[in-house]
């Protein structure tokens, strides 16, 4: 019979297992992983969770390491699970960061851009507004719901200790993240296409009344283009969203498949 401070102690090793796991996705999951949350309080969640998670679990068949080494190890891929996790759900805001910036520069509003509390970075105010206007509709439509039942099930499908870190899930991991572009593109190509145009009308203005100052017209007519696009565009953004939240889903099974 083992005594009780080695089983108190057994279940302690178990719950720090299984915080790291949680605390991962909670660091880098949208909106819970900015910067505007406070840290204690995405730590009293993952706290939370833990607690929620461990009556759920068969932890009676859990081999722990005998030594330090090796039960630092096993920390590290618990913790690797969920920041895997959280990275790829926090893909798609990047990429939709990336779009708004894009826009923004082509609008001329490069010079007042501002700095995101989340990356430390500047950003451009188009690329905040559908970046908070994503944020909203993730969590209006409960999709951060789906991460969790995801982090829930990652203990059935990937048991403590069982995670195996396979190259397949390096070269899964490298493809979603150039999805990041494609995601710019897709969000990014009409607005980019429609101010390209109206460059291409100024240049023509330019040369056919060359008395008018196209470089005093052409910015406010940009920034009021862009505006409107991005009003008549809102449709078509929810709509590219849900998809790209879809496929986020998909990715992260493909993710709990390679550990």
């Amino acid at each position: 019979m083992q005594p009780i401070s080695e089983i108190a102690l057994g279940q302690i090793e178990i719950y720090s297992i299984i915080f790291l796991r949680v605390s991962g996705i909670i660091f880098t999951m949208p909106f819970f992983g900015s910067e505007n949350v406070p840290r204690m309080v995405r730590i009293g969640l993952s706290l939370v969770l833990t607690m929620v998670i461990v009556p759920t679990l068969d932890v009676s068949g859990v081999v722990l390491p005998d030594n330090l080494p090796m039960y630092v190890v096993m920390l590290f891929k618990e913790l690797l699970v969920g920041l895997i996790l959280g990275f790829i759900a926090q893909l798609i805001f990047n990429g939709i960061q990336f779009a708004g910036d894009l826009v923004g520069f082509q609008m001329g509003l490069r010079i007042g851009n501002i700095i995101d509390p989340m990356s430390e970075e500047q950003v451009s105010e188009i690329g905040t507004l559908q970046n908070m206007l994503a944020v909203l509709i993730y969590l209006s439509l409960f999709w951060d719901h789906f991460l969790f039942k995801a982090l829930a099930g990652s203990f059935h499908v990937i048991p403590i200790g069982g995670v195996h870190l396979e190259q397949p899930l390096a070269l899964e991991l490298v493809r979603m993240s150039a999805e990041v572009f494609i995601i710019a593109l897709k969000l990014g190509a009409p607005l980019l296409a429609a101010l390209f145009l109206a460059d291409v009308a100024m240049g023509f203005i330019a040369r056919t009344a060359p008395q008018i100052n196209v470089f005093i017209i052409g910015f406010p007519v940009k920034v009021g283009v862009g505006m409107l696009l991005l009003g008549i565009s809102l449709p078509f953004f929810v709509y590219v969203f849900t998809k790209l939240v879809q496929g986020m889903e998909n990715n992260i099974l493909i993710a709990l498949r390679y550990l």
